[in-house]
């Protein structure tokens, strides 16, 4: 570990203690300095490493900013991943059946009736669309998208919301048939029928079906 990534290190870990003022100021450079016995110039590359990270903002006359957003900065490091293709479609399968069975488990439990009723929305706009067009797809999209919210948990909702582009694509491949799936199988429907009856269980399983079927029709796409 070269001396600049130990600095960065000790840093993360001020914040992770929350060592910050209350207005979320780290101490100064010359203090990290003296407190590190590193250079400035150490700390000030230790510094912008945390920047492009999202950990720390540099305000101009005031200091080192710790900013409030692991979620965004998790999210981008997923999505970093996938856009430099170390993450491929089958990858992404396997995540799904993880995260968004209990994405469906865990609405079921905590889902609110104004959610279900957005929910109820987009089911009905795919049951109607003659076509499965851009309209469809993100219709389909923003179902998943929408159930992870409805977990109240920021860190599933990080980690669909990173795989959303590669997820987006997966729906479209796997929709290549020659009639309006969700008016056919209802797949989006049944889940929403679990969510409204508060079925965590039965969710989970009306998810696992739909994944299922995602995958076999990726397959003969």
């Amino acid at each position: 570990m070269t001396l600049v990534e130990r600095t960065q290190c000790q840093i993360e870990q001020m914040i992770l203690n929350k060592e910050y003022d209350a207005n979320n100021y780290l101490p100064s450079e010359g203090e990290l300095c003296k407190r590190f016995d590193v250079s400035r110039v150490t700390v000030r590359d230790a510094v912008r490493a945390l920047e492009t990270r999202g950990f720390l903002k540099r305000i101009h006359g005031k200091g080192l900013l710790v900013l409030d957003n692991s979620v965004p900065v998790l999210s981008r490091s997923i999505t970093d991943m996938i856009n430099k293709g170390d993450c491929n479609t089958g990858h992404l399968m396997e995540v799904r059946a993880i995260i968004e069975e209990a994405c469906a488990r865990l609405a079921a439990q905590r889902i609110t009736p104004e959610e279900l009723a957005v929910l109820d929305r987009v089911c009905r706009s795919m049951e109607d669309a003659s076509v499965m067009d851009s309209a469809y797809f993100s219709n389909d999209l923003q179902f998943h998208i929408q159930l992870a919210n409805s977990t109240r948990n920021p860190l599933l909702v990080a980690i669909v919301n990173a795989y959303t582009p590669l997820l987006r694509d997966s729906i479209i491949r796997a929709s290549r048939v020659d009639y309006c799936i969700e008016a056919r199988h209802h797949y989006h429907r049944n889940i929403l029928n679990c969510l409204a009856q508060g079925d965590p269980e039965r969710a989970a399983r009306t998810m696992r079906d739909h994944l299922r079927a995602t995958q076999e029709n990726y397959g003969q796409g």
